[in-house]
Order: C-alpha cells, then sequence, then structure tokens
C-alpha cells in the first residue's frame, strides 16, 4: 500500500494559491515598519496636499487634472488618497496596500497561465518567481511605486479577461477587457504595450493564428489565409490601441509640464541607443545574479565594446530564437514579451536622469520567467534530467528568498537606502543628495555638506544639490553664503520653486522684508497651489502693514491645505492685531 499523497487539481491550486500568499507575506512582512523614503514619496503622499483634503468629488476630480508627478495616472492618485485617509502619515499601512496588490498580482498571474496553458506546476513557478525576486523588491516596498503594483493588477484582469473572451468572442466579454485596460493606464502609462502582449499570446498558447488542415493547402494559400488572421487579430484590438495612443499622449504632456523630458542635444541619440542596448542585457544579469540593485543607476558612457557584446547577446538570442519559433513558441513569446515591455522605459525617450530601473522590469521580467519555467520543463520531458530540474527549481527559489530577504531591508529608511545605492554605483550625485538631505534632518550638517558637495562634483549647477548646500549653511549661521548658494541655484533653474521659497525665507529672517516678497511671489507666478510659499508671503505682508493682502494669503493656504496648523494661528493673529489695531 502507498503512502504517496495524490492531490486533485483544484487542491493543487488551492495549495499554491495559499503558499504563493505565505512567501509573499512571510518575505515583506518587515516592509509595515519602515519609513516613507524621502525620495518621489513627499511627491506623491507625505508632501501632496491635494491628496490629503480626504475624499471628496472635488478631491476625486482634481486627481485628473493631477501632472504634478511627470505621470496621468488619477486612479493612482486616488488609491494614495484613500490611503491617507485611513492611515494617515503611518507609512506602515501605505506599505500593507503595495503588499496585498502584490500578492493579488502574483495569483492571477499564476490563474492566467494556468487558463492559458493547463500547466499547473509551470504556471505556479513563474508565479513564485514574480512573487519573490529581489528586482521587484523596489516595486513593492517602495510607497511611491503604488502606480506599479497597481498598474499591472489592471495588466493581469486584462489579460484574464482576454483569455475569456477568445473562448467566445462578442461585445459584452470584450467590454471588460476594455475597461480593465483603461483603468490599467489611469494607474501608469507602462500597459501601452499590452496590445502587442495580447497578439503574442494569440499565437501562443492562444494558437489563435493556427488555420485547419494546413499540411493540405499551398503555401501561397496558408500565407493568405494566415495574413487574414493576423490582420483580424489586429482589427479587434484597434480600440485597445486607441487607448494606448490617448495614453501616450498624456503621458508626453504631464512629462512636459515638470520637465522631464531629455533633450538630444542633452543626451544624443547613439547614447541612448547604447544605454538601452546594454541595459536589456544588464536587466537579464540581474534576473540571474540580483546582487547589486539600487534605487538609481546614473547614465554612463558605454564604451564600444559594452555595447558590441550587448548587441551581439541581443541579436544572436534573438536569431535563435526566430529561427525556432515553431519549435519553441514559448521561447519566441517570453523574448519578445520581455523585449516589447520594456520598449516605452529603456531610454530611447529619456525620461528622468536614470540609466534604468529594477521597477521597470516588474511586468518585462515575466517573459523571461515564462522562458525559465518552459525551459526547464522541457528538459525535464528526458527522465534522467527530471530531478535535475526540479532541484534547480527549488535551489533557485530557495537562493532567491534570501536574497530578496537581504535587499528589502535596504528600504527600511532614506539613510539606509542611499548609502546601499552608493556602494553598489559609482559618480551617483541622486544618491549624494537623497543621503545628503537625510543628514541634515538629522542635523549632521558637515557630513551633508560633503554629500552636497561630492553631487556638485559629478554634476556642476544641480540645482537640487545646490538647494541642500545652502540649506545646510544657513543652519551653519552663514547666511551670506547661503544667499549665494540660493541664488547660484535658481540660476541653474530660473522655476525652482524649492529655491525661491528657500531664498525668501532667509532673506526674511534677515530682515530684507521687501527682497524676500519678491522671492515668494516669483515662486507664486509659477507655482500658485503652493501653501508655503502663501503662507511665507502673508508672513511677509503681515509685517510690512498688508493686513488684507497677509489675510487673502494665508486663506489661499489654508484653501489649498487645510491641515496646516501654522496657518490658522496665523489667520487668527492677523484678524486679532487688525481688530485691534482698528480699535486704537
Amino acid at each position: 500500500m502507498s503512502n504517496r499523497i495524490h492531490l486533485t487539481e483544484t487542491q493543487s491550486v488551492a495549495l499554491i494559491i495559499i503558499s504563493l500568499a505565505f512567501l509573499v507575506l512571510v518575505i515583506y512582512w518587515p516592509v509595515q515598519n519602515y519609513e516613507f523614503i524621502n525620495y518621489d514619496d513627499p511627491v506623491y503622499v507625505t508632501e501632496n496636499y491635494s491628496i490629503q483634503k480626504g475624499i471628496t468629488f472635488e478631491s476625486i476630480r482634481d486627481t485628473f487634472n493631477h501632472v504634478h508627478t511627470g505621470h496621468w495616472h488619477p486612479l493612482t492618485m486616488m488609491s494614495h488618497m484613500l490611503d491617507w485617509q485611513l492611515f494617515g502619515d503611518k507609512a506602515g499601512g501605505h506599505h500593507w496596500t503595495n503588499i496585498i496588490i502584490h500578492i493579488f498580482n502574483t495569483i492571477l498571474l499564476f490563474f492566467l497561465f494556468r487558463n492559458l496553458t493547463g500547466a499547473v506546476w509551470r504556471s505556479a513557478f513563474v508565479a513564485a518567481l514574480f512573487a519573490i525576486h529581489p528586482i521587484n523588491v523596489e516595486s513593492v516596498a517602495w510607497v511611491a511605486e503604488r502606480k506599479n503594483v497597481l498598474s499591472t493588477f489592471f495588466w493581469m484582469l486584462t489579460m484574464l479577461f482576454y483569455v475569456w473572451y477568445v473562448k467566445q468572442p462578442n461585445w459584452k466579454r470584450y467590454l471588460p477587457v476594455f475597461i480593465s485596460f483603461a483603468l490599467g493606464l489611469m494607474s501608469k502609462p507602462i500597459l501601452v504595450t499590452l496590445p502587442f502582449v495580447l497578439l503574442l499570446i494569440d499565437y501562443w498558447p492562444l494558437n489563435r493564428i493556427q488555420i485547419q488542415s494546413e499540411g493540405q493547402l499551398e503555401i501561397r494559400t496558408i500565407i493568405f489565409e494566415k495574413s487574414n488572421k493576423i490582420f483580424s487579430l489586429i482589427l479587434e484590438k484597434i480600440p485597445l490601441f486607441i487607448l494606448s495612443v490617448i495614453s501616450c499622449y498624456l503621458t508626453v504632456y504631464a512629462s512636459v509640464y515638470v520637465k522631464d523630458i531629455a533633450s538630444f542635444k542633452s543626451l544624443p541619440l547613439l547614447k541612448r541607443i547604447a544605454n538601452a542596448v546594454v541595459s536589456y542585457v544588464l536587466y537579464i544579469k540581474k534576473f540571474i545574479w540580483p546582487v547589486d540593485l539600487a534605487v538609481f543607476y546614473p547614465l554612463s558612457d558605454i564604451s564600444i565594446w559594452q555595447f558590441s557584446i550587448a548587441l551581439l547577446f541581443l541579436v544572436s538570442v534573438t536569431v535563435f530564437i526566430c529561427r525556432y519559433f515553431r519549435k519553441y513558441p514559448y521561447l519566441f513569446v517570453g523574448w519578445f514579451w520581455y523585449l516589447g515591455t520594456l520598449v516605452p522605459v529603456i531610454g530611447l525617450v529619456q525620461v528622468g536622469t536614470q540609466a534604468m530601473s529594477d521597477r521597470y522590469a516588474y511586468v518585462s521580467l515575466i517573459g523571461i520567467f515564462i522562458m525559465v519555467a518552459w525551459g526547464l520543463s522541457e528538459i525535464a520531458q528526458k527522465r534522467f534530467l527530471k530531478s535535475i530540474s526540479v532541484i534547480v527549481s527549488g535551489v533557485t527559489l530557495i537562493g532567491l528568498f534570501i536574497i530578496t530577504s537581504y535587499q528589502i531591508q535596504y528600504w527600511k529608511n532614506t539613510t539606509k537606502l542611499f548609502e546601499q545605492t552608493l556602494k553598489i554605483t559609482k559618480t551617483n550625485y541622486i544618491a549624494d543628495i537623497g543621503l545628503g538631505n537625510e543628514l541634515l534632518k538629522n542635523n549632521k550638517i558637515d557630513e551633508a555638506i560633503s554629500h552636497f558637495n561630492a553631487s556638485l562634483i559629478i554634476k556642476p549647477e544641480n540645482c537640487n544639490a545646490l538647494i541642500g548646500l545652502g540649506r545646510a549653511f544657513n543652519m551653519k549661521g552663514e547666511q551670506d553664503k547661503a544667499i549665494a548658494i540660493f541664488r547660484q541655484a535658481l540660476k541653474s533653474d530660473p522655476e525652482s520653486i524649492e529655491a525661491y521659497n528657500n531664498l525668501g525665507l532667509i532673506l526674511f529672517h534677515n530682515g530684507h522684508i521687501d527682497e524676500s516678497i519678491v522671492e515668494y511671489q516669483k515662486g507664486i507666478v509659477l507655482d500658485n497651489e503652493n501653501p508655503l510659499l502663501h503662507n511665507n508671503l502673508g508672513s511677509a505682508l503681515k509685517i510690512k502693514g498688508n493686513i488684507k493682502e497677509a489675510l487673502a494669503h494665508f486663506q489661499e493656504a489654508l484653501r489649498i491645505n487645510p491641515n496646516l496648523e501654522a496657518v490658522q494661528k496665523n489667520i487668527e493673529n492677523t484678524q486679532k492685531n487688525a481688530i485691534k489695531n482698528s480699535s486704537s
């Protein structure tokens, strides 16, 4: 009598779902005690007054006009708004939301490939790789990357609805595909490549390009029939392509609004192409050996031999896969899933100053996971290699679990994150600024100055580094030097709101009231929705005796951010003084 336990498919699926959820919970459990990161988190949450107003019709409406982050993603902003309503400034709650969405993404990914292929354990392996791979830590452990996990949730839903639609095509089944795709684009525009991925799965594993009795037809007839099928599949996705075009337009508009798109003068096309080719290979390297992950990878010069080796690798793999696409369709789909989904973020249209980012691989590496899972299964067809494939899979998951456990720790706070980034990367001016600002918060002024100076050596006239340096000298009591540095920052970036506000503050506290008013007013012209500028301008006008104007700016500051207690006190004190002066 055998003691071996035999599970039905339903029991196996239930066990896999529980195991995947448990795996994510165990590995990401410490994140609930982590802080907000002083890099993008202020823009999205901690200093974003629009999401802190509470959930009202007006605040929801405003999310559709919000492009200050450089993206148009109203659904993401609504999710942050809901988190702030529930958890306020307690970072743990915001982290939990990311973790829960990542669990859903993992389970949906499993369901997707199980429904597509019927291969339960291969689908589970793909989902497990996605759940615990260290490169995905950035997307899950960083509150500001809510847009990444949330958009992926709708990516998976769109694909699942599409599989359901393919079984019985009609407009009623197509509608959920369209809606979930639209919601995904409203979370992050990275979904613009999804219609192309749907075309890939039409080939494999859905086999929608195959025609009946292919072997009995002439070559010319086969080509004609397949061309018609491909055309009809593309035509079927026209509504999705239209949404992608609209999303691309809104994304460019948002990036132009925050001046985040690099010009070809600052970053020539040849350098972009070289960086893109090398980055494609580096993402694969980080998939295989993920021990050098950083929050920011600065652009660097790429040598001819680096470019040549990377290009040769990509071309060789592509040629092999295209040659054997009939024999190994999963390699074809996985490879072009990987290449295609990275196109919007690979740097040909350069947004920001990073060479690459771990978060960009959150969806893209699923293509490589497919190649690995089905490739190992192919190897396991040979009986003597089956045990080896199982052992390799198990060791891989254990190794990734251990590395991810260490990687998560670097996201505990801003200091640990940027210290680790500086260890891994060279000449990283962003990490120096981030660490400098954090040291300044902890009153470690001289250490902060050294990091700001290091950043300026790498990138002279860097406005953010100059602002940090100016604040540091102001804290040291060297106001004249601070004023000069803030003016230098404004020469570097005449539209820096932070520079105008800091310069205005230091002039105000040094008795140069008229000059501070000028700086505040310049800042307000550029950003009329900044409550700090309105409050500071109100304080300066109050000193000058312009009570009516001062009150107007205080009230405007309170309208923008009703939670500013200092502004409420300023209004009360100003009104009392006005009454006192009128009675006397």
